[in-house]
């Protein structure tokens, strides 16, 4: 891994750790398998939780990067981090203390979903929209319940790119 994060490597037991979890890193064939299966098995529920996992996964490991650096500087290593996992390339620099748009031209999730699925009705990216949660509570030391992001535009659905609004209730 390159980008000078602090990733904890125990090769003996073929483990990596980020802010204390562990990471796995899967193909967009696992994740795409696994988000059907949870989408099929919860309906409507599954947006919500997948997305709620995400934001719970990512803020502790965007505090462990944190290094004293707030707002935009934070929302720069927060990209940097989305493209370290393959997740894919992500905008967050439109993000302002209040909210904006994020913006993914390339989502692990979306164009993962159309290759080994086909199009899509509805939006694909609920961990993106959970990551971009989970950046934009820590970069703005903001609840991270208080802060919803919804797709408005998915590749998956046969946008160009992924677009994200991402508000705060406050």
């Amino acid at each position: 891994m390159s980008g000078g994060f602090n990733y904890l490597t125990e090769l003996e037991k073929g483990t990596t750790h980020l802010g204390g979890q562990s990471l796995v890193f899967h193909c967009h064939f696992y994740n795409c398998q696994l988000q059907e299966a949870i989408e099929d098995g919860m309906g409507s529920a599954a947006p919500g939780v997948l997305t709620k996992a995400a934001v719970d996964t990512v803020s502790p490991q965007l505090r462990a990067i944190a290094d004293g650096a707030t707002g935009a500087d934070l929302l720069q290593r927060a990209e940097q981090l989305f493209a370290e996992l393959g997740f894919g390339a992500l905008s967050l620099g439109a993000l302002g203390p209040d909210g904006g748009e994020a913006v993914s031209p390339h989502s692990h999730y979306a164009m993962g979903w159309l290759a080994t699925r086909g199009p899509r009705e509805t939006p694909a990216c609920f961990f993106p929209a959970g990551f971009i949660a989970g950046a934009f509570a820590v970069a703005h030391s903001v609840d991270p319940a208080a802060v919803v992001v919804t797709e408005s535009r998915c590749f998956a659905m046969g946008a160009d790119d992924c677009a994200f609004t991402v508000a705060v209730n406050r």
